[in-house]
């Protein structure tokens, strides 16, 4: 839970003691899903918070690289916690949703990275070790994985699927494709559908709400956003000009 601004007067409680008091704007508490814990505001106040739930599953994900003793790792339960990463991860989402260039594959990296952080700095003990893994791709596994992004561009590409298509665990496969592609798998996807949809656009009897279905995006509003960061001009702006 970050908290964004608004009234610091908040307490948090466990078993009935008060265990923290007056947050902080930027402050960062995880929040264990099985914690029996109570949060109080003054009755005069608001405050203005933002919520990231990470599953168990990508902290399963995450915790299979860490090397370290093989302890089950426990979330702390803290209150207020100054956590500048843990900030600037869920602020990154917020940015990226507001601009509306927030996809699915972006929100799968970004909560593997945050699921990472919270292992390394949020936990009582070291993630529990898994088997070793292989953390490259061969040149043929690569090119058929790119084959496979460029025939569903159109479609929901994960980063799970991905990631199995490879044979490797989330957070080994975005490591061993940016090493390799110098790229994230979301930036080279968004390059992709970028580099499909001027194809689209030159038809003239496609709409560019079409246009953007097609080439994968979420939305007119989602591919406008993300075609005008890379393009530097609307796709209607761009069509004009190029009709013209």
């Amino acid at each position: 839970m970050l908290h964004l601004g608004g009234s610091t007067q908040v307490k948090k409680w466990r078993d009935g003691r008060m265990i923290g008091d007056r947050s902080r704007i930027g402050s960062v508490p995880p929040m264990p899903a099985l914690a029996a814990t109570a949060w109080t505001l003054t009755l005069t106040g608001h405050s203005r918070v933002a919520h990231l739930y990470i599953d168990t599953y990508r902290l399963a994900q995450a915790a299979e690289r860490t090397d370290g003793p093989r302890t089950e790792p426990e979330l702390l339960d803290l209150f207020a916690e100054h956590d500048k990463v843990a900030a600037t991860l869920v602020r990154l989402m917020l940015a990226q949703s507001a601009a509306r260039v927030l996809d699915c594959l972006a929100d799968d990296e970004v909560r593997l990275l945050f699921a990472r952080h919270l292992l390394r700095n949020q936990t009582a003990g070291r993630p529990l070790a898994g088997a070793t893994a292989r953390v490259t791709l061969t040149a043929a596994s690569l090119r058929r994985l790119l084959e496979h992004i460029d025939a569903g561009l159109a479609g929901e590409l994960r980063l799970a699927e991905l990631a199995a298509r490879a044979l490797l665990l989330q957070d080994h496969f975005v490591r061993a494709f940016k090493a390799l592609v110098f790229q994230t798998p979301h930036r080279y996807v968004l390059a992709r559908r970028i580099a499909h949809a001027p194809g689209l656009l030159e038809r003239r009897t496609v709409l560019v709400a079409a246009g953007a279905r097609a080439a994968g995006f979420r939305g007119a509003r989602h591919f406008a956003a993300a075609f005008r960061r890379s393009i530097g001009a609307s796709p209607s702006a761009w069509r004009a000009e190029r009709r013209h």
